[in-house]
């Protein structure tokens, strides 16, 4: 029996390194960001230095969407004369109309639909990065797409994703937070501490105080059961953070823990839009 060929897709919204896709032979599904300015292909057209910088300028438009079912549709079919079956690896439907939009593609393939898989993550930027990676190298080895998705299935629940924002200005500008509680947070120094729960943005705890010590409290307090750490790979994703303050991250995570692979990534205009800048998360996977 021939080797099944499985083909990976992948969103612009799990933050892995540009060159990443291109060597893992991964296909990109490009969201699409508006401002007052036009709409932009995230990550391609616009970066998160473009979107905080227009957002500090004055900017107050920067709406994400989802590819529309059509662009989904065009992905599939180029890829099913290719390969036997194909997985989208998608933004957690939690957060995104992505998966809704992609189910709705299938439902225009006809008995091809069969061969296309969309699997919701539950993760939305390097959380659902470290599903992509997964899923490719699953790929790369000849695993058949049941293989693939059942390991995904289970890795999903292990994955630990957070941010910690400066401030809560951007999450109110996009209807995040109400402006009463942005209001709290300005007023006594709050910082915002976001995970990924059930699906869901949650806002988990918060912070107060100078930035560079909540800063470190989150670093300390997310790692801190390292016995339930795997030591792989690990994300340190960040938007509008200066290269001094990545370094200084990075040194603040290796004194806790230390992985195997410690990789730092740019989050995306999506990401960024919701969040603002000197935001970062530090993103691994629990045994």
């Amino acid at each position: 029996m021939a080797e099944q060929k499985v083909k990976i897709v992948a969103e612009c919204v799990c933050d892995l390194p540009k060159n990443w896709f291109k060597e893992h032979n991964v296909d990109i599904m490009y969201f699409s960001v508006e401002t007052d300015r036009g709409v932009f292909f995230d990550t391609s057209e616009i970066t998160s230095e473009n979107i905080i910088s227009y957002m500090q300028s004055g900017g107050k438009k920067a709406y994400s969407s989802a590819p529309k079912p059509d662009t989904y549709i065009e992905m599939f079919e180029k890829n099913l004369s290719e390969y036997d079956e194909v997985i989208l690896v998608a933004i957690s439907s939690g957060v995104s109309m992505s998966c809704k939009n992609a189910r709705k593609a299938l439902e225009q393939l006809g008995e091809k639909a069969n061969r296309v898989h969309v699997f919701d993550s539950g993760h939305l930027s390097s959380g659902l990065g470290h599903l992509v990676v997964k899923a490719a190298e699953m790929a790369e080895n000849g695993h058949t797409a049941s293989e693939i998705l059942t390991t995904l299935e289970a890795l999903k629940h292990k994955v630990y994703t957070s941010f910690i924002a400066e401030s809560v200005d951007y999450l109110y500008m996009n209807g995040k937070v109400s402006e009463k509680v942005k209001r709290i947070c300005t007023a006594f120094d709050i910082h915002p501490i976001l995970t990924m729960k059930n699906g869901e943005l949650t806002l988990k705890s918060v912070t107060r105080g100078n930035y560079r010590k909540a800063c470190k409290r989150y670093i300390k307090k997310t790692l801190r059961n390292a016995k339930s750490i795997e030591k792989g790979t690990a994300f340190i994703t960040q938007a509008g953070c200066s290269a001094k303050m990545v370094e200084w991250i990075k040194g603040e995570v290796s004194k806790i823990f230390e992985f195997d692979n410690l990789v730092v990534t740019k989050a995306s205009a999506t990401i960024s839009s919701n969040c603002g800048p000197n935001t970062f998360g530090v993103i691994f996977i629990e045994k």
